[in-house]
């Protein structure tokens, strides 16, 4: 099973989405868990732009608000790693 690699800089723009605690561990836990146990269905969904990188979506309900997130997850750079490249966040505060 690959295992998720995210970066500081994709951790500091988790951060910057105003989650609790547990809400950030929430998020976590789907690119540790849920993504590398699930990566043959998820690995389908290319992004358009970057055949490289395929896209994870995962939502968070936390303090009253939901979080959307896109995952950018680069698949062709180790074959033992999935590697978080970007994401893309909305909530309903936004």
């Amino acid at each position: 099973m690959r295992r998720t690699l995210v970066p500081p800089e994709i951790t500091r723009m988790i951060a910057d989405c105003r989650l609790t605690r547990n809400g950030a561990l929430r998020v976590f836990a789907g690119l540790h868990g849920e993504l590398p146990q699930r990566y043959g269905r998820f690995r389908r969904l290319r992004h358009p732009e970057d055949d490289r990188v395929f896209l994870f979506f995962d939502a968070v309900a936390d303090a009253g608000l939901m979080h959307t997130f896109t995952f950018h997850i680069d698949d062709s750079t180790s074959p033992e790693h999935l590697i978080v490249r970007n994401l893309e966040h909305d909530s309903d505060r936004d």
